[in-house]
């Protein structure tokens, strides 16, 4: 049976516990080093799930169906 890969949500929720784990001081030395990594992971991970994300959204279909990149248009061009 193959591991399911976590989700972006479970990622986030690791991290934070990390976090919180370091921040904290409840663990030695080499079990932080070891979070530490771990977390650089997590974040490195999440930022690329986000930027992938951003690409898509980045996007959108007009009306005649085709792909255009989105642009927030400003008050005072409208």
């Amino acid at each position: 049976m193959t591991k399911q890969e976590p989700t972006f949500e479970e990622k986030v929720t690791s991290l934070e516990k990390i976090i919180s784990e370091l921040e904290n001081g409840s663990i030695g030395l080499e079990e932080s080093i070891e979070k530490y990594a771990e977390a650089v992971k997590l974040a490195k991970e999440c930022d690329e799930k986000l930027k992938k994300i951003e690409e898509k959204v980045n996007k959108i279909v007009s009306e005649n169906g085709q792909v255009e990149d989105f642009e927030l248009k400003e008050e005072s061009e409208k």
